[in-house]
């Protein structure tokens, strides 16, 4: 447990130095509802009936890169089965978010970045996607398709097209080509791994070190934490909070006479500050332990 604990911390340090979070990216945590696991944060069609005995999308220890985490997520579809769990498809949210905004996004994401193994079957093709949002309003899309066998582990960056400003996204993960009617063609497996925005997660790397022009104490946070701003020209700020899910939970402005943040509210858990001025975007970790 501590292992994996220390890998969870550092993946959340990684995370916020992208300018995106897409929940529960590494796989590492899943939900058990009925006879099946799911991935936390995530909607398969494994939810089509948790009591079955085959489930398309699982949990699997063949993971990428070997340092970071545990696990990665497994897609196989079975067209020959006449159950409605059948289709290897997955994607951050509920049920809805296959087809509207599912998680918030920091920034301005170029890539979309991340790990996959493919073993298709008949000619299948798998297909990775992302859409970003503004206002509910699609703003552009990115996909990486291959009908290709990939046996060992193959990294992708996937250049997002051009866009002005996106405040939310969804992801679409699935074994076969699902773009349109569901061409299916036989039990093809897909693996995927440590998701990410514009840079690639290589590996477990100690991020204390670096400079930041602002800082959290104390942290761990109980009812009150204090901002220290190390730039004078840094004024007015915009805060906004996400639990590590992705979900906003709290926003704010801060004024430079009074750095407080009252936490009270937070329940404990690993937060995800967002720190916004004219001229900067910083990003935090907040653990809350009361």
């Amino acid at each position: 447990m501590k292992n994996v604990a220390i890998i969870f911390f550092v993946l959340i340090e990684i995370t916020m130095k992208t300018s995106a979070q897409i929940p529960n990216n590494g796989f590492e945590n899943w939900t058990s509802f009925g006879n099946c696991l799911e991935p936390t944060g995530w909607f398969s069609t494994n939810m089509a009936d948790t009591n079955a005995s085959y489930f398309p999308v699982t949990r699997s220890t063949d993971h990428f890169p070997a340092s970071v985490g545990s696990y990665s997520i497994r897609l196989e579809s079975n067209p020959l089965l006449t159950v409605p769990q059948k289709w290897g498809m997955a994607w951050p949210g509920d049920v809805k978010g296959s087809d509207y905004p599912t998680f918030h996004v920091i920034g301005h994401p170029s890539s979309f970045c991340g790990y996959y193994k493919f073993f298709p079957q008949n000619n299948d093709t798998m297909r990775i996607f992302i859409c970003l949002f503004s206002g509910g309003t699609e703003v552009t899309q990115a996909k990486i398709t291959s009908s290709a066998t990939a046996s060992s582990w193959t990294s992708f960056s996937i250049p997002i097209p051009s866009y002005t400003n996106a405040d939310s996204a969804r992801i679409f993960l699935s074994s076969f080509y699902s773009d349109g009617p569901l061409a299916v063609q036989g039990n093809s497996i897909l693996y995927v791994d440590n998701l990410s925005f514009d840079n690639l997660i290589t590996s477990i790397q100690d991020q204390t070190s670096d400079y930041t022009p602002i800082s959290l104490y104390p942290n761990p946070a109980s009812d009150i934490v204090k901002l220290k701003i190390n730039n004078s020209n840094i004024t007015d700020l915009k805060l906004t909070i996400y639990n590590v899910m992705g979900v906003l939970v709290k926003t704010e402005i801060l004024r430079k006479d009074n750095l407080k943040i009252n936490t009270v509210d937070l329940s404990n858990g690993i937060y995800l500050l967002a720190i916004k001025s004219k001229d900067l975007t910083e990003m935090q970790k907040l653990i809350i332990q009361r």
